[in-house]
C-alpha cells in the first residue's frame, strides 16, 4: 500500500483532440497579427540549438544594458 501523503506524478496532458479548433479554422484577429511577425525569423531561430538560442539572448540583453547605460550617461551629463 502506497503512502498517501506522497504525491502522485501525471503525465503532462495533451488537449483532446475534440477540443483544438479544426486546421481550416479562420479567425479574423490571428490573421491580423500574422501580418506583422515575420515567421522566417522564427524559423531561422528554432533551427538554433537551446544553448545557441540561449547566447543570442545573452548577447542581446548585453545590448540592452549597454544602451540603457549609455541613456543613463547622457541624462546625467546634462
Amino acid at each position: 500500500m502506497s503512502d498517501p501523503t506522497e504525491q502522485q506524478s501525471s503525465p503532462p496532458t495533451v488537449p483532446a483532440q475534440d477540443t483544438l479548433a479544426p486546421p481550416d479554422y479562420y479567425d479574423p484577429v490571428i490573421e491580423a497579427y500574422k501580418k506583422d511577425v515575420d515567421r522566417t525569423l522564427l524559423r531561422e531561430n528554432l533551427k538554433l540549438t537551446v544553448e545557441e538560442r540561449f547566447r543570442k539572448f545573452e548577447s542581446f540583453a548585453r545590448f540592452a544594458r549597454e544602451v540603457h547605460d549609455a541613456g543613463q550617461r547622457a541624462r546625467s551629463s546634462r
